[in-house]
């Protein structure tokens, strides 16, 4: 009378020797290709960051930054032999090396600063925010310069705002002088994200890396 019992157990022992169907390994493609978790004490800041309550210290990371001007990721070419690293921010992990005129797909990147820099108001000026407005300056007030986005200004950062400035140069209208003293320059590395043709992807320090074509969208 037993008998029929039997059959749905040799069913489900049937099903549990069957193997689960592998997972395939994610391909090249199917890497994330957003920068790498920063350091705890690291301050992330995105390219459209408007405000920022306190006043930042290094290191501060700005994710998506490209610095200078005409500056895209895209469509990349070796112009020498390139080192591309494991993982941003270590040379001392080598993941592979192309020749000169290898196609390289940079699909994102970013600017570390290891020191933030310092700029003094020299005459009252307009502060261009990152919101698209504007925020004056009195002679004497104190930004913190962050990155730099080419032909002379950086993004700044002033009184809980983040916005962008000349603070580096010594342009200004004519006859009225640059409007900021730099009395600190800041320090930074940038990194870029690349895969090459077969796949393989990995990080270029960009400021130890031979020039490489498609960068410059102005085509400098």
């Amino acid at each position: 009378m037993r008998l029929p019992l039997l059959v749905p157990a040799l069913l489900l022992a049937a099903c549990a020797s069957d193997p689960a169907p592998a997972e395939a390994p994610p391909s090249p493609s199917d890497v994330t290709e957003a920068p790498p978790p920063a350091a705890p004490d690291t301050l992330r800041l995105a390219t459209d960051t408007a405000a920022l309550a306190s006043r930042p210290t290094a290191p501060v990371r700005v994710d998506g930054a490209c610095p200078f001007e005409g500056c895209v990721y895209g469509a990349w070419t070796t112009s020498a032999e390139t080192t591309v690293y494991a993982a941003a921010g270590d040379t001392a992990q080598v993941a592979f090396t192309v020749p000169a005129g290898t196609a390289l797909e940079a699909s994102t990147g970013f600017v570390l600063l290891t020191r933030v820099g310092e700029a003094v108001a020299l005459r009252a000026s307009d502060l261009y925010l990152a919101g698209g407005e504007t925020r004056a300056v009195a002679p004497g007030d104190t930004l913190v310069v962050l990155d730099y986005e080419g032909e002379g200004s950086h993004r700044v950062w002033f009184d809980g705002q983040i916005g962008f400035s000349e603070a580096a140069s010594d342009l200004g209208p004519p006859g009225e002088g640059p409007a900021f003293r730099l009395a600190d320059e800041p320090a930074s590395q940038w990194w870029a994200r690349v895969t090459a043709p077969d796949g393989r992807a990995g990080w270029l320090w960009m400021d130890r890396t031979p020039d490489v074509e498609g960068a410059d969208a102005l085509g400098g």
